[in-house]
């Protein structure tokens, strides 16, 4: 079931309290899976901020390299969903109602988010040109923008889940209020 299924411009009485369970349960169930890609990434880089060997370092870094693309490329595809579906579903509900907008929170999120993918995108930057005889410093630098990445992105999850669900909490608390 996808979150489209929600809809606002029709009024309270075209969501779909389904929709809304899946996108709550989706939203948790990607976020731990972006928490535990997260780990690796964060053990593996304080491992090669500690290990003095440089050639142990250089295989653990090239590992992070692949599993920073696998973490970016599930960030992202979770992010499109956010972007496309529950943001602006979220947005447009909140909209119609009498309290303090929403916008600034999501903007909060977005900037967040933005930060920890640059980082990230340094770490990307810093091991194009890893070669064996590379110095441990640079290791540990590279090392050190995933490290930061892997901090403020554990952070925007959590952030996000704490904006995110008391709002979908909400929605679902109007449906049955509506409803019954």
């Amino acid at each position: 079931m996808e979150l489209h299924a929600l809809s606002c411009s029709s009024g309270l009485a075209s969501s779909n309290p389904d929709a809304i369970f899946y996108a709550t349960d989706r939203l948790q169930e990607e976020h731990e899976q972006l928490r535990q890609q997260l780990r690796i990434l964060e053990v593996n880089a304080k491992e090669v901020m500690l290990l003095d060997d440089v050639g142990k370092c250089l295989q653990i870094v090239q590992q992070l390299k692949i599993w920073t693309a696998q973490f970016e490329e599930k960030l992202e595809q979770h992010s499109e969903w956010e972007e496309q579906e529950l943001f602006p579903f979220l947005m447009a509900y909140f909209h119609r109602q009498p309290v303090p907008s929403i916008r600034p929170s999501f903007w909060v999120l977005e900037k967040d988010h933005q930060l920890g993918v640059s980082f990230i995108q340094s770490f990307n930057e810093a091991v194009l040109d890893m070669t064996p005889g590379i110095v441990r410093k640079r290791l540990v630098e590279a090392a050190s923008y995933l490290l930061q990445g892997c901090l403020i992105m554990k952070d925007h999850i959590t952030m996000e889940e704490q904006l995110i669900l008391p709002l979908t909490e909400r929605v679902l608390t109007d449906l049955d209020y509506f409803f019954s």
